[in-house]
């Protein structure tokens, strides 16, 4: 039996950030941490911004859509107590 090594490429990621790294990684990162997004799909990116605004948009309309039929209903309620 040959006592052979094997050995084997790990890649590891490392978080591209700037100045102290305890500052940076935690529950909250502190402003300034961190690299700035360069894909659409990056945190605080194009794509991210879009699903917000949508979410924001949705919820929108069913607060407008709840609203207006709670307000039809009302003035269906006061029509025969007039």
């Amino acid at each position: 039996m040959q006592d052979e090594m094997s050995t084997t490429d790990t890649t590891v990621y490392v978080f591209p950030l700037e100045g102290d790294v305890s500052e940076c990684i935690g529950l909250l990162p502190k402003p300034g941490c961190g690299i700035e997004p360069t894909q659409a799909g990056d945190r605080g990116g194009g794509l991210q911004l879009a699903v917000f605004g949508l979410m924001f948009i949705g919820l929108a309309v069913i607060f407008t859509v709840v609203f207006r039929n709670v307000l039809k209903r009302d003035r269906e309620r006061a029509k025969p107590a007039q």
